[in-house]
């Protein structure tokens, strides 16, 4: 594959995973919002957030980290370092993951007490021995990205994913069959994503052993010391960045439930019921997040190995392409969960629709925050690919206060209750985002941002008034179902038609395709 490529390909095959596993992941937390509705969602939640925060501290900066180190040492042909980096990683931070799933285990009464919620306990205990595996699966995973492989990060994304669709529903089904409480239900939904990360990390781990072994001949190069103290000086600024906002929304959980119990005078079912609504908007507003992940994912070793060849003038094209294709995607999938949200909710949870009514409201202010969670995404990743790796820490940092100030203050208000949690969200994300942005352009010359965001914009706007003018209409004729449906597609197709129209899609982009030129050549792109 020619270098020139790799950005695109790269990000291809893992928006092709992504589109899979959110298809897989929709499957799998749709029926189960229909079979243990908003309260047991709620429950799941809460132990996935204690999670994901655990899983954070413990290894979060290790793929982004070790991603980049091994992009450099193959960008100055050092393969022998790339296998000491490997090795000292899966030595090293496999232990911390066996800590850190002994932690949840032993204190996992604690941590519901904590948050306000002792209805999740048994969920966190079905979820503390994936962090073990997560752990396996991040080092495994950072190590092929950095080779411009992303296959194996692809394969095992669907496998996690499927595991937890097979194993989580099917547990918490026999759960309910069996007549045993809502608690346990979701607790066995919970053991189907530890199931799904045992998969995974079975899989990459035979992928590296074969891998590894096709290499043998390498010597790794570096002594254990020196690679383990780089790891660390390189995962920690983006663990701690990471750290920031995920201990972010725990404390965001735990202020969300106890504010809404206190003062706002909801009881811990209520509550409970509520934050489970929140958590089925957050369910579909995530979706668009999965394709730019993929993209930032993909973007660390390209620009990673420019910078190191001193080649700012391709670094610079790569962030500009990845900046345009971001906004291209957030940006109606935004507008586009603002102005339907009604629909989408009553089309996905139709058994539950005494909970959508709750969720409506929420996931019409996550519309916004779509476009600014998208842009973190990507430009964390940038400017830890620029060696600014500690901005993001602060930036986070900064955003983390003012959604936690913004959350204590508006959920105990009466009148938006609930609705607070997602306004803060909008607050915290797009002030990390301008901050981010800020500091690129700062870094980047020559890089024109508002020229970057105005078209997209200007199309997912014109595309949001034509859903808003047309989905009354077309659901009295189609339907409901068949008719968003309908409208969701047409709306995609006017969005596209107004973004070519006004020169949204730059010929440079579509050139890192494979087959670029004939694709460019066809949409007559110059």
């Amino acid at each position: 594959m020619k270098k020139n490529n790799s950005f695109a390909m790269g990000a291809i095959i893992l928006m092709a995973s992504a589109i899979i596993t959110k298809v897989v992941g929709a499957i799998f937390k749709i029926p189960l919002t229909n079979l243990i509705g908003a309260d047991g969602i709620g429950m799941f939640s809460v132990a996935y957030t204690v999670y994901s925060t655990l899983f954070v501290i413990s290894t979060a900066g290790l793929p982004a980290a070790i991603s980049k180190m091994v992009a450099e040492a193959e960008a100055a042909g050092n393969s022998g370092r790339s296998k000491k980096i490997l090795r000292t990683a899966l030595s090293t931070f496999s232990l911390i993951g066996i800590a850190a799933s002994l932690i949840t285990f032993v204190f996992a009464r604690q941590l519901t007490e904590l948050v306000g919620n002792s209805m999740a306990y048994y969920s966190i205990l079905a979820v503390a021995p994936s962090l073990f595996f997560v752990s396996v699966i991040s080092i495994i995973r950072g190590y092929f990205q950095g080779l411009s492989n992303m296959m194996p990060t692809a394969v095992s994304q669907i496998l996690e994913a499927l595991g937890k669709l097979v194993f989580g529903l099917l547990f918490a089904k026999v759960v309910i069959d069996r007549g045993m409480s809502t608690e346990f239900a979701a607790a066995g939904a919970m053991l189907g994503v530890t199931a799904g990360t045992v998969i995974a990390a079975v899989f990459l781990l035979i992928r590296c052993k074969v891998y590894t072994q096709n290499i043998r001949k390498i010597k790794p190069q570096g002594s254990f010391g020196e690679t383990f103290r780089d790891i660390v000086g390189t995962a920690v600024p983006v663990t701690v960045g990471a750290a920031v906002l995920s201990l972010t929304n725990l404390i965001d959980m735990f202020m969300v439930m106890n504010r809404l119990q206190w003062p706002g005078g909801f009881s811990e079912a209520m509550a409970n019921k509520l934050y489970g609504a929140y958590t089925m908007s957050v369910s579909i507003y995530n979706l668009p997040q999965t394709v730019i992940v993929a993209i930032s994912v993909s973007v660390i070793p390209v620009i990673a190995a420019c910078m190191a060849r001193n080649n700012l003038q391709k670094a610079r094209s790569t962030i500009e392409s990845a900046l345009r294709i971001t906004s291209m995607i957030a940006m109606p999938a935004g507008i586009g969960f603002f102005v339907l949200s009604e629909n989408i909710l009553n089309l996905l949870y139709y058994k539950k629709p005494e909970d959508v009514v709750y969720a409506v409201p929420l996931l019409r202010f996550l519309g916004f925050a779509v476009i600014f969670v998208a842009l973190v995404s990507l430009t964390n990743s940038i400017l830890q690919s620029i060696n600014r790796i500690k901005v993001p820490v602060v930036t986070m940092f900064i955003g983390g206060v003012i959604k936690i100030i913004a959350n204590f203050f508006l959920v105990a208000m009466p009148a938006l209750n609930i609705k607070g949690a997602p306004i803060g969200t909008v607050c915290c994300y797009g002030t990390i985002a301008i901050l981010n942005l800020m500091v690129i352009k700062a870094n980047v010359e020559n890089l024109s941002i508002l020229g970057i965001f105005f078209k997209p914009f200007f199309a997912s706007a014109a595309m949001g008034a034509f859903a808003y003018f047309t989905v009354n209409p077309i659901t009295a004729y189609l339907g409901d179902k068949i008719g968003i449906v309908a409208v969701i597609a047409l709306a995609a197709v006017f969005y596209f038609a107004v973004l070519f129209a006004v020169g949204g899609v730059k010929k440079q982009d579509v050139l890192l395709m494979p087959k670029g030129e004939k694709i460019a050549k066809l949409l007559n792109l110059k």
